[in-house]
C-alpha cells in the first residue's frame, strides 16, 4: 500500500506484503486504515504513521470492497467468493459475524447516520440494503433497468441511490428515490464502470470507466451529464475530496493516480 501526500503530490511511504489489495477503509483514527487483501484472504489494520501492519485478520476467500460504518464502529467487508458480508470490530479486530447475500457482492456505499450498507449484487441484477446492527437484509432494489451492477453511491440529502449498471448493450447510471421508492431514470456513462462517488459540495457524481478510458461527470440535481474526462486505460478506483473539489482516479495500467479539479 502506497501512502501519498496529496498536498505535495508525492509518495511518502509504503507498506509491503499485502497481497492484491481490493479496497481501503479509513477509520476515525487518522493513523489507522484497513485493507482487504484478496489473494491472502485477509483484512489488515495498518498504522500509517509507522508504516506497519498492526493486525492481520483471516476472514476467508477474496475479500473485496471494504468500508467503515461510523454508526456502529464496524468495518464492513464484502466477500465475493463467500457470497456474504463480514463485520469486524474496529477496536478489537474481532470478526463479529456475517450477513449472507443472495448472490455475488460487488461494491457498496454506507448510510453513515443509519448504519445501512447499500450493496450491489452483481449476478442478481439488484442492490440490497443491510442493517448492520441487526445483521439483516432489510430492502432489495430490483428493476429500474439495474443489470450487472458494480459501483453504488448513496446521497442522503435527497435520499437517492445511484447504481452503475449494464442493461443490454448500454452502460448507464440508474437513479432510485429510496424515500418514495421509485425509479427516477438513467444517465448514459462509459464502458467498464467500476467505482462511482459523489462530491456533496459540487453536487456532482463521478464514474470511473475503465473500458472507455475516461471518467463521467454528472449533475445529481438535474441528472444531466456534464461531460467526460480522459484518464487512460483501467481507470477503476476513485476518491473525492469535497474540501478541494479534487477527484483522484487510480489508472491501473499506467500505475498512477490521475488528479482532476472540478470544475
Amino acid at each position: 500500500m502506497d501512502i501519498v501526500d496529496v498536498k505535495g503530490s508525492r509518495v511518502v511511504g509504503s507498506v509491503t506484503g499485502l497481497l492484491k489489495i481490493r479496497g481501503i477503509a479509513l477509520s476515525p483514527d487518522p493513523n489507522v486504515v484497513f485493507t482487504s487483501n484478496a489473494a491472502a484472504g485477509t483484512v489488515t489494520a495498518i498504522d500509517v504513521s509507522k508504516r506497519q501492519v498492526v493486525k492481520t485478520i483471516n476472514i476467508g476467500r477474496e475479500p473485496d470492497a471494504i468500508m467503515y460504518d461510523a454508526a456502529n464502529d464496524i468495518i464492513v467487508v464484502s466477500m465475493g467468493a463467500g457470497r456474504k458480508v463480514d463485520l469486524i470490530d474496529r477496536m478489537t479486530f474481532k470478526l463479529l459475524g456475517s450477513v449472507d447475500t443472495p448472490g455475488i457482492p460487488e461494491l457498496m456505499d454506507m448510510d453513515q447516520k443509519a448504519g445501512r450498507v447499500f450493496l450491489a449484487i452483481n449476478d442478481k441484477d439488484e442492490v440490497v440494503v443491510i442493517d448492520v446492527a441487526s445483521r439483516q437484509i432489510t430492502t432489495t432494489y430490483k428493476g429500474c433497468d439495474i443489470a450487472i451492477p458494480t459501483g453504488v453511491a448513496y446521497e442522503p440529502d435527497q435520499g437517492r441511490l445511484y447504481v452503475a449498471s449494464r442493461p443490454g448493450n448500454n452502460r448507464e447510471l440508474n437513479v432510485i428515490d429510496i424515500v418514495l421508492d421509485r425509479c427516477l431514470g438513467a444517465v448514459d456513462i462509459g464502458f467498464g464502470t467500476d467505482q462511482i462517488a459523489i462530491n456533496p459540495h459540487t453536487h456532482h457524481i463521478y464514474a470511473a470507466n475503465g473500458g472507455s478510458k475516461n471518467m463521467s461527470v454528472i449533475d445529481i440535481n438535474s441528472l444531466k451529464p456534464l461531460g467526460v474526462v480522459g484518464t487512460g486505460p483501467e481507470a477503476k478506483g476513485l476518491a473525492v475530496d469535497p474540501t478541494t473539489d479534487r477527484v483522484y482516479v487510480i489508472v491501473g495500467r499506467a500505475g498512477m493516480i490521475a488528479v482532476f479539479h472540478d470544475p
